[in-house]
């Protein structure tokens, strides 16, 4: 992106809300109390775009593009995400179906807003949007197994899974992502809660829209054990495999949240 800020000095109120919350603190005033970079400012902005948001009259643009295609700000109601977190579970079972398009389609928009560290550019998401692509996957994966007799926890199970067709792997998902980053772009410190921060939020996202999905650590030691899998993923060559989630609709219905014991909380007062 573009990393340049352009000013409608109409709007402008010189209110200097974008200087006070630029984190960098590479925004300040001309002589005309009109916002700028400051000297060198562009090279070092991480594209936050937060002089854009808080810019209370849209006088403020960044990268070229438009404030008013932006979304009013909104925050939802608390209870109704509080009740969304704690009837969240973990799904096994799914519907031989492919994803939803429109659910596809909500899922896909709201990645860019996916926060990571440092605002970097950092990760990759491999989406499986059709059970064919799916299907495609679950066959070189337990032809794979079954073929290269590898000593592996997840390849023995899996062998022995085999002989009663269960698939223990992907546990019938007609869906998963794979969110895989690249380190190169990554500050240091985040190379590991980028990746989960971004499953976390797919995962609340996609159960509002009434999606199930599953943490799938057999899926991810499957595709790094196997060169085979991991190709039908499409991971750039820069960017290493992370971590992986099933998705697909449901097919079983939970009636009420279970009832978790309180982790340690010390209240610091």
């Amino acid at each position: 992106m573009q990393k340049t800020i352009a000013v409608d000095a109409s709007k402008c109120v010189h209110c200097g809300m974008c200087i006070q919350d630029c984190v960098l603190g590479i925004i300040e005033f001309d002589d005309n109390e009109i916002p700028q970079h400051t000297s060198g400012g562009s090279q070092q902005c991480v594209a936050c775009q937060h002089c854009m948001a808080v810019c209370p009259t849209g006088a403020l643009s960044f990268g070229g593009k438009d404030p008013e295609k932006s979304f009013p700000v909104g925050f939802g109601n608390s209870d109704d995400l509080l009740r969304l977190i704690q009837s969240r579970r973990s799904i096994r079972f799914y519907k031989n179906e492919s994803l939803p398009a429109d659910k596809v389609a909500k899922l896909t928009a709201m990645l860019p807003y996916i926060p990571t560290g440092g605002n970097a550019d950092n990760l990759h998401f491999s989406l499986v949007t059709s059970k064919e692509k799916m299907e495609a996957i679950r066959k070189t994966t337990y032809e794979t197994i079954l073929a290269k007799k590898s000593s592996s926890r997840v390849s023995v199970n899996a062998r022995q899974a085999c002989k009663t067709g269960d698939d223990i792997v992907y546990r019938g998902a007609p869906s998963l992502v794979a969110v895989s980053i690249d380190l190169a772009k990554t500050i240091p410190g985040c190379e590991n809660a980028d990746p989960i921060i971004a499953l976390s939020y797919i995962e609340l996202y996609a159960q509002s829209l009434g999606l199930g999905t599953l943490w799938c650590d057999m899926a991810v030691m499957v595709a790094n054990e196997y060169p085979e899998v991991h190709r039908l993923l499409e991971i750039p060559a820069n960017y290493t495999l992370c971590y992986i989630m099933l998705l697909g609709l449901p097919d079983i219905t939970y009636t009420r949240t279970i009832q978790p014991e309180m982790f340690t909380v010390k209240l610091l007062k």
